[in-house]
């Protein structure tokens, strides 16, 4: 999973809230099946241009685009290779797997009541 650090800092509900939001994004990170990335919040990045997430099935690859009114599901392999390698450019400019963890982390401490 690859998240904009600004999720760490953007104040939704409460400071319990995010407190409790960040002490379970860091147990599930801290989980060996699970990885989250955190994509840097100093720079721009393509990325930001909407969410989309990834999966394989038996018969393909298939990609899931959200945009502001809708979402689409599509198996097409021009539209999955243009994600892919969105993806892949977002994971390179995220930071490792431990320093996103020591970040997250560290915002449960600080978001603390």
């Amino acid at each position: 999973m690859l998240l904009d650090e600004n999720v760490l800092h953007r104040h939704v509900g409460g400071a319990t809230i995010m407190q409790d939001e960040m002490t379970h994004l860091a147990a599930m990170a801290r989980r060996p099946n699970i990885t989250v990335q955190l994509i840097p919040r100093e720079e721009a990045h393509v990325g930001l241009t909407g969410a989309f997430s990834m999966a394989e099935t038996t018969d393909a690859f298939v990609a899931h685009l959200e945009h502001i009114a809708d979402g689409l599901m599509t198996d097409s392999p021009a539209i999955v290779a243009q994600a892919s390698t969105r993806f892949d450019a977002l994971k390179a400019d995220a930071y490792r797997r431990s320093e996103s963890l020591t970040l997250i982390e560290e915002m449960a401490e600080k978001w603390k009541p």
